[in-house]
């Protein structure tokens, strides 16, 4: 297990039962109803998990040069949406998804994509809400192939799937045995879509080093290596949480390295836009940052 593994988890919390019901309330009310309750869990949270506390908190000191003052209402903020995020994912998985307004940039992008034959990948980080995409795109044109990592209660992943694959998204989740990297390879060799969170290293030993709103870190390089070498598409997309049930989407086209044999230079070339896009996304939505861990840990 990977260090950042131990330091978060990344699992929904509430256990099957608590799940269980948010599954049903939400099925039958607005998720808005409920943010309010958040006001009184947040505090919770900052008791009983100080570190997940801490690192937002440094993030923001550091990372965005923010006062004492002003990190610990940053921190609240950012733990506030996150568990405004958290209940839109129950919304959208109890099949609640009309409730909520999608405004995409660079939609055009995609849809391209999806009307050509060749496979493509979507790379996404722990920022707002990646999951709201495949629930807006409804297409059957291309499957969708979701990389995600264990850990998850039973009930909320068995939801998980249910809902997905009416909006034509298969989970794949990731094997110590590496054999997802077959399976990722025989989908964008069929012409369909790999979908990934590309921020967190996962124990993996292939990363890329780079400065970061200010200070080195590593980001896993691997799902940068298979477009470089398989020659296709790579798009980064970020679901960004505003006021209300309102969110706006940012799709952008990776630019390819065409004149370079080294499938590394072009793996590289690749990750440096991401980062740089990523960098970009945070400094407009800096509380929107879901990495409870220290990030900058080399």
């Amino acid at each position: 297990m990977s260090p950042q593994q131990k330091e978060w988890e990344g699992t929904t919390g509430g256990g099957p039962f608590g799940q269980l019901f948010l599954f049903w309330l939400l099925n039958k009310m607005k998720v808005s109803c409920i943010y309010p309750v958040l006001f009184l869990v947040v505090p919770f949270y900052f008791l009983f998990h100080y570190q997940g506390y801490r690192h937002i908190y440094i993030y923001f000191r550091r990372q965005h040069k923010q006062s004492k003052w002003k990190s610990f209402c940053s921190t609240y903020k950012n733990h506030y949406i996150f568990g405004k995020v958290v209940l839109d994912k129950f919304a959208l998985l109890a099949g609640n998804h009309q409730q909520f307004n999608i405004y995409i940039e660079g939609k055009e992008h995609i849809d391209r994509m999806i009307a050509q034959e060749k496979g493509f990948i979507l790379a996404s980080a722990h920022v707002g809400n990646f999951e709201l995409l495949g629930h807006s795109l409804q297409q059957n044109h291309k499957k969708i192939n979701g990389i995600i990592f264990g850990g998850e209660a039973a009930k909320y992943q068995s939801q998980r799937i249910k809902a997905l694959h009416k909006a034509n998204i298969e989970l794949i989740p990731v094997s110590d045995n590496l054999s997802h990297l077959f399976i990722i390879k025989e989908a964008l060799d069929k012409g369909e879509i790999v979908s990934m969170p590309c921020d967190r290293l996962y124990g993996s030993t292939k990363h890329y080093l780079a400065d970061f709103l200010g200070s080195k870190t590593a980001f896993p390089i691997g799902i940068f290596r298979i477009a470089a070498q398989l020659e296709v598409p790579v798009l980064t997309v970020f679901i960004m949480k505003e006021k209300g049930l309102n969110y706006r989407g940012y799709i952008y086209l990776l630019q390819a390295l065409d004149n370079e044999n080294s499938s590394v230079k072009k793996a590289e070339h690749l990750i440096k836009q991401y980062i740089d896009l990523l960098e970009k996304i945070l400094k407009r939505y800096p509380e929107q940052w879901f990495n409870y861990y220290n990030f900058w840990k080399i």
